[in-house]
């Protein structure tokens, strides 16, 4: 049972570690990262989670505004009709740190990221897990 657990614990441990290596930034990877849901964090896909994450330990303090929307919601809030906030592999957020240009190429340098875009108005980026695109 023990052995299940370290394997476990490696798995899901091992991509941010070898992540903050990759980057040259060591100190990154034991520092916590600053997150605050405004909206459900239960059904965001761990490869959206991981993606926030790395942005917080990066750049500074994120706030998730927007993960899954009903579709009146997504409607009145100006969505896709097949936006990908509708089936919860979507995340919209803002940042406290660090350039929109930046940001975004940091976002399209990570392979747990689709879709990714910046929306000045708002003052903040949008991260699905949807094929590989921006707007």
């Amino acid at each position: 049972m023990a052995v299940y657990r370290r394997s476990k614990i490696v798995v899901f441990a091992l991509p941010l570690l070898l992540s903050a290596c990759a980057a040259g930034d060591f100190g990154s990877f034991f520092r916590p990262a600053k997150i605050t849901w405004n909206d459900t964090s239960w059904c965001t896909p761990l490869s959206l989670k991981i993606a926030i994450t790395k942005v917080a330990k990066k750049f500074g303090p994120v706030r998730v505004h927007s993960t899954h929307r009903w579709p009146l919601e997504n409607k009145r809030k100006g969505g896709k009709s097949k936006s990908y906030h509708l089936t919860c592999q979507a995340v919209d957020f803002s940042v406290q740190g660090g350039s929109s240009q930046a940001v975004k190429s940091y976002l399209k340098s990570m392979w747990e990221v689709g879709g990714y875009s910046y929306y000045a108005g708002g003052n903040f980026y949008h991260i699905d897990s949807g094929p590989r695109r921006t707007w």
